[in-house]
Parts: C-alpha cells; structure tokens; sequence
C-alpha cells in the first residue's frame, strides 16, 4: 500500500515534472484519485470480491421502503447479497422483478420456497425495497461492493486489496492527464497504460484458484430439503 504523498512523488517522476510548479499537488491529487476510481471500477467488474462490505438493519413493521442513508449504505456501489435472519435461521432472500412487484397479496410466513426469506428486495433509486410490505423486525443483513473512496491526505493509503505494482494504473493515467495539460505526447505512455489494464484484467480474475465456482442450485435457499413449504 502506497500512501497519497508516495504516489503524487511517483507521478511526478513518470511525468518528467519533478519541481515544476506548472502541476499542483492539489491537481495531482485528483488525477491520482481518478485513476484509482477507474481501477476500483476494473477489479469490480471482475466480481472476484476485492472489496466487501456489509450492513445489518431491522425491518420496521409496516415499512417496505429503507433508503441507503438510513441503513448504514452511504457508499453503496453494487450488491452482491441479501440475508434475512430470524431466531436462529438465515436465509437467502431473492430479487423481485418489476413485472412481479404485485404478486404477494397473502399473509407472509418467515420463509417458503424450499428455503428463501419469503420477502424479496429490488434496488430503487437509492434505496432497499422488500416486498410485500414487512410485518416483522427481522434482521436484514446487506452485502454490497463499496463505492471508491478518495485518498484525501497525503498519509491516506491504497486500499489492501490493490497489489502494489496495480497502483502503476492509477500512476500512469495520472501523467497522461498531465501530458495532455502541458499539450506534450503521451503516446508512450498510452501504450503502457493499455499494457498495465491488460495485466490487471488478466491477473485479477480467478482469485480463488483453490476452489473456483461451480454451478448453482438457484431452485434451494439454505434449509435442508425435509424443511421445505412445498
């Protein structure tokens, strides 16, 4: 992990604008920051789990609507799960579609459909949505990919999931930014950025070697058959 300072003294090299003043730390600052941002955007998309997060809530009887704010999810990016947890029992919940939003019209149990919370979630805007509408406080448990967050200050470090030679992304768009600002070429250094993006896609996917992901039974939450609502 590299911190801001460490990075900006690192661009600055690429760039060849070591003491030039033409370039404020400040300015360096945000192109460091956006070259991380489209980093963060590549290992996402990779959806290898490099950045976890979650955040637990109670359902409010009577309320279906929860905005991202008001549950903890500030820097919500995109969704990877949804739990409900009643006594002792977690289960899956699933996702509703827009054309399925009306179809609960009965009185919900816990769970049915051999194992799924018999609520279902949809991502509105910026909020949670279950349907049909709660008539309990159980715990919903919400496992999402957290939005890129800004270094700010120059101790401020990379994320533990970036590798150390991955930050050269974020280093190299920085001095193509700079380039492009001082009207200079940046041709060598678009060939290495393409270069790096590349290996990052490359290397980043398969973390898990050890047991990568089989097929899904997308027809079972997580109760044993014999405890099934059939």
């Amino acid at each position: 992990m590299s911190t801001l300072s460490e990075l900006r003294t690192r661009v600055r090299r690429r760039a060849d604008a070591v003491g030039n003043n033409f370039f404020s730390d400040e300015e360096i600052n945000d192109y460091v920051n956006t070259g991380l941002g489209e980093l963060h955007d590549i290992l996402v998309s990779k959806f290898e789990d490099y950045y976890v997060s979650s955040a637990s809530f109670s359902l409010v009887s009577g309320t279906s609507s929860y905005s991202f704010s008001s549950i903890g999810l500030g820097d919500f990016y995109k969704l990877l799960a949804v739990d409900l947890t009643t006594g002792n029992d977690t289960v899956r919940m699933k996702r509703i579609t827009w054309p399925d939003r009306n179809k609960h019209s009965y009185d919900n149990a816990v769970y049915n459909e051999r194992g799924y919370a018999s609520y279902e979630y949809s991502i509105r805007g910026e909020a949670i949505r279950l349907t049909p509408e709660p008539d309990s406080t159980d715990t919903i448990t919400v496992y999402y990919v957290p939005s890129f967050s800004k270094l700010g200050s120059d101790s401020d470090k990379t994320s533990e999931s970036v590798e150390s030679n991955w930050e050269e992304y974020a280093i190299v768009s920085a001095a193509i930014r700079m380039r492009e600002k001082e009207e200079t070429s940046t041709t060598s250094l678009e060939r290495e950025l393409d270069r790096i993006t590349a290996r990052i896609e490359e290397a980043s996917k398969d973390r898990d070697a050890a047991e990568p992901f089989g097929i899904t039974d997308d027809t079972a939450g997580v109760l044993p058959y014999y405890r099934w609502s059939l």
